[in-house]
């Protein structure tokens, strides 16, 4: 007995999928060689940042991955980025702040043996500023807004923060100041969180164009419909219900007439005449 035969007929037209809902998102390599990338990016962005804090010149910044975050004195700050999960860990090293505060108050630079258990005010202070320049110099090489970042959790509440069990990427920023030492700004973020933070990694940035010009082309030759409003005035409804033709209705013309373009006033001018033609001198730009 012969089996029977189907044949099949696709009721429509398969299903066509665009690449960017089936792609799949970057592997964990690429994120850490993403994430190592930004190093140089930062560093750039942040040394202008950093150098009114230096004595006014520029560091030297060079940016490698490291295995941990440091142990020693620091300040810690939790930063957050709208929209994406985790928390950047960011850790300023304590006898470099040391050493910023006693040089701002005339001092040498010199670091007190043995350091303190805790910074002082002055130096969590100091670490706060830090803080805003790294969000900065981080929206700038990210890119991204720049009210995209906050401090989630500052240096300056001196609060220890808690050991983390995810396993984080670690970037080291070691900032070479002009004729001094070189102490270390660490971040480290989640490796959860780097497809999240780093999604916009590789894109070009656009760059300004600027205010468009209207003098010129193309937009010199687009018409602008403009409206002069000699008379606004108001009726009681009664004298408006027996309006008809040959009726008189004293009106008076605004010194000011308002000059409009799409219903927004532009100018103000008087009026008089031109060339046998009413016309409109202006007298103040809005």
């Amino acid at each position: 007995m012969s089996q029977p035969h189907h044949r099949f007929v696709a009721a429509g037209r398969a299903a066509q999928h665009c690449p960017e809902l089936t792609a799949r998102g970057p592997g964990l390599a690429e994120l850490r060689a993403r994430w190592a990338a930004l190093g140089p990016t930062l560093a750039e962005a942040l040394a202008p940042r950093l150098a009114p804090l230096l004595g006014g010149k520029d560091p030297q910044i060079a940016a490698s991955l490291a295995e941990r975050l440091p142990t020693s004195l620091a300040a810690h700050a939790l930063i957050a980025r709208e929209g994406c999960p985790g928390l950047l860990h960011l850790v300023i090293d304590g006898p470099a702040l040391l050493r910023i505060v006693d040089r701002t108050f005339g001092g040498n630079g010199a670091v007190p043996h043995p350091l303190p258990e805790k910074l002082p005010a002055s130096a969590l202070m100091l670490a706060q500023r830090i803080e805003a320049l790294a969000c900065a110099a981080l929206a700038e090489a990210l890119p991204c807004a720049a009210d995209a970042l906050a401090v989630y959790h500052s240096a300056k509440r001196a609060t220890a923060l808690p050991a983390s069990t995810e396993e984080a990427a670690v970037l080291t920023l070691s900032v070479g100041e002009p004729g001094g030492e070189t102490w270390p700004l660490t971040l480290a973020l989640p490796v959860a969180a780097l497809a999240g933070w780093l999604g916009t990694a590789g894109r070009t940035r656009r760059k300004p164009a600027g205010a468009a010009d209207p003098a010129a082309a193309p937009f010199s030759e687009v018409p602008l419909p403009l409206s002069a409003t000699l008379v606004d005035m108001r009726l009681p409804l009664a004298v408006a219900a027996t309006l008809e033709p040959g009726m008189v209705l004293p009106v008076a013309v605004a010194r000011a007439v308002p000059l409009a373009a799409g219903g927004k006033v532009i100018a103000r001018g008087t009026v008089g005449h031109q060339d046998d033609r009413v016309a409109l001198k202006l007298t103040q730009i809005a």
